[in-house]
């Protein structure tokens, strides 16, 4: 019997279609080698295109699964997803408190891909005060971190998302990773933190052409930090494990397909290590404040 795998956390919806929320991240922790639990904050009928009605369950359950969960297991790392109001986020960020030792990866669910909030106003006020300055990374999209900063639903440019990426940094004081780089144009994912400002070569593929690439993103991000690795490694492994993804995503002739979360972990392969250890050497620049 091995006792030394990670136990990771995972706080959000569920999704019927299987691609995205906690159905997504347990299969990415799983695929890591991590042990998965789950706390459901929703449910919703979804399918690869579209959510047509969503269950958002009484904050007495929430309460109930954290307890529950908890009472005889420890977890070394947690995701926290998309918590549909105010009441989860206080009862979240109330448990979190109690819980410092643990990593926290918040992937902020505001908005979807195009950029349309999915949330009230309030919740994502009380996402900024509550949960944000909790996390140990925050990992958006380039959607959602425009929503966060008040920009709207428009997409970012690249150097919005530089000038956006040290804005969250130094706002809520947390490394801060913006992805979705590949979805269109020459954009590039930037990581800032402490060390300064890291640019990634984006993940190419057709835009829309898969679901799931963000939340599969921060579930990799949260076991590979479980894992033990350093806040650059773990960027670059959860970029390489969603390209793995998408490459051998299955095509069941829709317009999107779901990703496939039964791929080798990145460092596996000897052609993912190469360009995992040739972007980790690289060097850092200093962020400005444009």
């Amino acid at each position: 019997m091995r006792d030394n795998r990670p136990f990771c956390l995972a706080i959000g919806t569920s999704d019927s279609s299987g691609a995205t929320g906690i159905q997504s991240d347990l299969k990415t922790f799983t695929s890591l080698d991590c042990y998965g639990a789950a706390i459901v904050t929703s449910v919703q009928a979804q399918s690869m295109s579209s959510v047509r009605d969503r269950s958002v369950l009484p904050d007495t359950s929430v309460r109930a699964q954290l307890e529950a969960v908890c009472e005889d297991l420890k977890p070394t790392a947690i995701k926290v997803g998309l918590c549909p109001s105010v009441g989860h986020i206080r009862i979240v960020a109330r448990w979190l408190r109690e819980r410092r030792e643990a990593i926290v990866v918040v992937d902020p669910v505001a908005a979807d891909s195009r950029g349309i909030p999915v949330v009230e106003p309030e919740v994502i006020d009380a996402l900024r005060r509550e949960l944000l300055p909790l996390a140990t990374i925050i990992t958006p999209n380039r959607a959602q971190a425009a929503l966060l900063l008040g920009l709207g639903d428009d997409l970012l440019g690249q150097r919005e998302v530089e000038a956006a990426a040290n804005a969250l940094f130094k706002t809520f004081g947390a490394p801060v990773v913006i992805t979705d780089g590949g979805a269109g144009g020459d954009c590039r994912d930037v990581l800032v933190g402490l060390d300064g400002m890291r640019h990634f070569e984006a993940v190419d593929y057709p835009r829309n052409s898969v679901q799931g690439r963000s939340s599969t993103f921060s579930a990799a991000m949260t076991a590979l930090l479980a894992r033990g690795d350093g806040l650059r490694e773990a960027v670059l492994g959860a970029r390489l494990y969603v390209a793995a993804a998408i490459a051998a995503a299955p095509d069941y002739n829709h317009k999107r397909n779901p990703l496939w979360h039964a791929v080798p972990p990145p460092e596996a392969t000897e052609k993912a290590t190469k360009a995992w250890k040739r972007q980790i050497s690289g060097e850092w620049t200093v962020p400005t404040d444009g």
